[in-house]
């Protein structure tokens, strides 16, 4: 990708404006005051940490009364069964 005027109207441009001082006022008037930013994000970040903690206790509450509360039947009497070969190997 070249860098600088691709054709005779963008020279010309690039000329007269190279010189050009500009000063912008408005822009430190309007400017947001870089402190309060700051803390801006950081109290944001602080709440969304704050939510994620209490979403994690949260999680570890329900999934241990859930654990606590399971009540695990015996549907069926499961045997190991021992190949043929093994069984009639052993007496």
């Amino acid at each position: 990708m070249a860098i600088g005027a691709r054709d005779r109207i963008d020279a010309m441009l690039v000329r007269k404006y190279a010189m050009q001082k500009v000063d912008n006022p408005i822009i430190q008037t309007s400017m947001v005051n870089p402190e309060k930013m700051y803390e801006a994000m950081n109290d944001y970040a602080q709440m969304h940490l704050s939510m994620l903690n209490i979403q994690q206790k949260l999680k570890s509450t329900c999934i241990s009364a859930i654990s606590g509360s399971i009540q695990y039947t015996k549907s069926r009497n499961i045997k190991l069964k021992k190949p043929p070969e093994l069984a009639a190997a052993m007496p």
